[in-house]
């Protein structure tokens, strides 16, 4: 009766070993696509930046960002930010946007969105931004 158990118990310890030892060989699971943008509120004011980063993606995969303003509007704006957003060996990238351009013809004060989409235009990941007025100066005393 001892011996069965233990036989049991062998038979059993070399089954996880010999399942665990076949998993080793497959292929690390991916991690998932994340972008974070380091500067969720920006003042629309002369030096406006928007500080943006994300990791998960493919080394040298193609990645585009897209910005939907307040009113819904979209627009391209990977040209815009510097460095390109081209993941490096472990599929990070980091970049800042400065926004002078865009402020008077495209931003206006609200929540706009950031994606990264792929090259299909597939969302991959996306975060809000929201950009507000300045303050308004005090009127001079008289």
């Amino acid at each position: 009766m001892k011996r069965r158990s233990w036989l049991l118990v062998v038979f059993v310890l070399v089954g996880f070993l010999i399942v665990g030892c076949a998993s080793l060989g497959q292929e690390v699971k991916k991690q998932r696509v994340s972008f974070v943008v380091t500067t969720p509120v920006v003042e629309l004011s002369k030096g406006a930046k928007v500080v943006m980063y994300g990791t998960g993606f493919t080394p040298k995969q193609e990645v585009m960002l897209l910005f939907t303003d307040a009113g819904g509007g979209v627009s391209g704006i990977s040209g815009a930010v510097k460095p390109a957003p081209v993941p490096n060996k472990e599929g990070a990238w980091a970049a800042v946007w400065d926004c002078n351009r865009y402020l008077k013809s495209v931003i206006t004060a609200g929540t706009a969105m950031i994606s990264v989409v792929d090259q299909n235009f597939k969302t991959l990941d996306q975060a809000p931004v929201v950009f507000v007025a300045p303050p308004k100066k005090p009127a001079p005393k008289k």
